[in-house]
């Protein structure tokens, strides 16, 4: 008779769920909002909360970075 044991693709342990929650609670919801760039561009709430500006802000400071160096 072969050794019956319980399989690791079953339902996930009550533990790793509430990690989960626990996490996705932490983070805050992606918003596709449109807000206003400081250089008045529109762009989404989430590139915005990423980058702390448009792309073209955030190329220019790269830009100027490197110029510097």
């Amino acid at each position: 008779m072969r050794n019956k044991r319980m399989s690791s693709w079953g339902t996930p342990s009550r533990i790793s769920s509430d990690l989960y929650r626990e996490r996705t609670a932490a983070t805050p919801p992606v918003s596709l909002r449109r807000r206003r760039c400081a250089c008045g561009k529109v762009v989404t709430a989430k590139q915005l909360t990423q980058y702390g500006a448009c792309a073209t802000c955030a190329r220019k400071a790269t830009d100027q970075v490197k110029e510097a160096a």
